[in-house]
């Protein structure tokens, strides 16, 4: 069953006719599906929330789409999941053989037999072939055909608009810079160019468990070194001075398809130059784990949490503070917890460095790294004469993203730089053309 996006709303300034009640009234006959005016904006899982927020509002903060316009601002979640969570089998809910502090292998029941402390020292392992990959579809566009979900920030957001000869995409999501290719394979599929729109700058940082044996800051050539496979311990760390120096670090690392995996390899490698070869999946005792989520921490045996480390979005740390995600450790839960649900956090995690907003290019300093949220629309987009809305002289693109010549868009507006600070990112406006530099703005 296909999900039905946040974005049900319409746009910014309404018209409340006789008719538009009439259709607001009306009941629904299938899972919401964009209509043909209204904006669709797919990608980049960590960017979602924003976007959700700027489309739908959050708590008391009223987005673009509350006031009931005509047209609608549809922000399509990356995986089917609100909470930017992969569409595959959690391995950790899959049964699986365990190893036991002797090296023996276990059945679960024996598992579950042994001591809290027992436990603590077993491990699980699960056979590759029982994680299953599931590829939502959704409709793009009403009465249209299915598609597979638009997904992740270069593939669902970038790629997706780039390659999207039946214009069911009006935006793309995603953290990546455009490059001339890319433009130039927009304007062959599309007769357009591209202008990439930021928004707002989030910054990645590194993850541990709130009681660690990692230091207060670990360097950047430090972790490319750990997840290099050079450093293994925590004695090898640069300033380490812990009792626990002959442990292992266990680096936990991403898909390779996820945004933040690839977001973690271009810090890296911009704050130590001239490793261009860097993959940060050499390291024997690495972990592959969901993106963006504290359990991969959290969820680890007590000996092992103090020893892991996680590239991790500051916004999503900070969003998941304000009890915004709910607890999904349950199937059909809702009207059963207490609210009708249980909110989770980032209890049990920090960030290293977490009130840093510079990067430092330098391999010395502590590993952090900025990335934009950018909203990428096609150039004919913004130079079409056709307005958007009833009444309104402004094309989708002026209304929502750049507006050269009037007003400021929506995401400029106070009202869109509160729902991105809600979202837990710092508004921060810039705009780049079809050459890839920047506009100056006023």
């Amino acid at each position: 069953m296909l999900d039905r996006p946040k974005s049900v709303g319409a746009a910014f300034v309404a018209l409340a006719t006789a008719s538009t009640l009439a259709l607001s009234l009306t009941p629904a006959e299938a899972d919401f599906s964009p209509q043909p005016n209204d904006v669709v904006s797919t990608g980049s899982d960590i960017i979602q929330n924003s976007f959700n927020f700027l489309a739908d509002g959050y708590h008391e903060l009223p987005g673009y789409n509350t006031a009931g316009n005509r047209w609608r601002f549809v922000n399509f979640d990356s995986s089917g999941d609100a909470q930017g969570r992969s569409a595959f089998t959690d391995p950790r809910l899959l049964a699986g053989q365990w190893i036991d502090k002797f090296g023996e292998t276990i059945t679960d029941q024996e598992y579950k037999d042994l001591s809290d402390a027992d436990k603590d020292l077993a491990t699980k392992y699960i056979k590759q072939g029982d994680v299953k990959l599931l590829n939502p579809t959704i409709s793009l566009r009403a009465g249209q055909d299915l598609v597979v979900r638009p997904s992740g920030g270069g593939g669902g957001g970038r790629d997706a608009i780039i390659n999207d000869d039946q214009g069911w995409i009006d935006v793309g999501r995603s953290p990546d810079p455009l490059n001339e290719t890319n433009q130039n394979t927009a304007q062959t599929n599309l007769g357009s160019k591209l202008i990439r729109v930021q928004i707002a700058t989030d910054r990645q940082l590194i993850a541990t468990a709130e009681d660690t044996n990692a230091p207060a800051t670990i360097s950047a050539s430090d972790i490319l070194k750990i997840y290099s496979g050079t450093i293994t311990t925590w004695s090898q760390v640069t300033g380490y001075s812990g009792s626990a120096g002959a442990e292992k670090i266990i680096p936990l690392i991403l898909p390779t398809d996820a945004g933040m995996w690839n977001t973690f390899l271009a810090n890296v490698k911009r704050q130590n130059p001239g490793n261009s070869g860097f993959t940060g999946r050499a390291n024997p005792n690495q972990i592959q784990v969901q993106q963006n989520d504290p359990t991969a921490i959290t969820s680890l045996p007590a000996a092992d949490r103090k020893n892991a480390i996680v590239p991790f979005p500051r916004g999503r740390f900070r969003t998941l503070n304000t009890g915004y995600y709910t607890a999904t450790g349950t199937t059909n839960a809702y009207n059963t917890e207490n609210g009708h649900r249980t909110a989770t956090s980032a209890a049990g995690i920090k960030l290293l460095d977490g009130a840093t907003n510079t990067d430092v290019n330098q391999p010395s300093a502590p590993y952090g790294g900025n990335f934009a949220y950018n909203a990428i629309v096609r150039e004919k987009d913004l130079n079409s004469t056709t307005p958007w809305q009833p009444g309104s002289t402004l094309n989708w693109v002026k209304a929502l993203f750049y507006n050269p010549d009037g007003p400021k868009p929506f995401v400029r507006t106070p009202a869109g730089e509160q729902l991105l600070t809600a979202a837990g990112v710092t508004p921060d406006y810039h705009v780049f053309g079809t050459n890839n530099a920047e506009i100056e703005l006023d």
